[in-house]
């Protein structure tokens, strides 16, 4: 596969089911994220995968193949440290765990989703995302790039749907700002998976 080809596969998009638990990175942290002084665990975490991503670009001219397994054992970690019991009470466990379940348009460089708050474009967020069947979690830095609401048409709607619409009346864009090779690519083999998966049941309903 061409290096053109493999970029413009980034950008293909597919409708789908997904968890979703987010931060709002504020100025504050962004600033605290630059300066190197006091942070949270989650902050801490932000900067050393930037750091690290950088390295391994860097690396991934030189030799691609280490970059990757590097990029994979980071992940590994990341995935690992997730699970570990922090001694936090339990009701925050839960909370920091928790994945709101919903219809998002995916990418391998930005998502669109429904939420109920109205975010200001350029307000960056902290997004951990759940990819079914396989429960990878793909973690990545995000700029808001537009929120608008989604009420245009909901006279045509379920009642169910028109719950939904109440409880997340906002349809929010973002891209991608900061995210690893290994995620990235994790995102876009799980988009062509879909859509091939997509493609192949509407010709088996077409045969029918």
């Amino acid at each position: 596969m061409s290096q053109k080809t493999s970029e413009r596969r980034r950008y293909f998009r597919v409708d789908d089911h997904i968890g979703l638990r987010l931060m709002l990175v504020t100025d504050t942290d962004v600033e605290h994220l630059d300066s190197g002084s006091v942070q949270t665990p989650e902050q801490r975490l932000i900067k050393v995968n930037s750091a690290i991503n950088r390295h391994l670009a860097r690396l991934k001219r030189k030799d691609e193949s280490l970059a990757t397994l590097l990029g994979l054992l980071n992940h590994k970690i990341d995935l690992i440290a997730a699970d570990v019991d922090t001694g936090k009470p339990k009701v925050d466990d839960k909370h920091a765990h928790t994945y709101m379940m919903c219809e998002a348009n995916v990418s391998a460089c930005g998502l669109a989703f429904p939420y109920h708050t109205d975010f200001s474009k350029a307000q960056m967020l902290s997004l951990h995302i759940k990819l079914f069947p396989s429960e990878e979690v793909v973690e990545a830095l995000a700029m808001v790039v537009g929120c608008e609401r989604r009420d245009a048409f909901s006279a045509e709607l379920s009642d169910y749907e028109k719950q939904q619409l109440k409880d997340r009346p906002y349809w929010v864009r973002v891209n991608f700002e900061e995210i690893s090779e290994v995620e990235q690519e994790l995102l876009a083999q799980h988009v062509i998976q879909k859509q091939a998966s997509k493609l192949s049941t509407r010709v088996k309903l077409k045969e029918e």
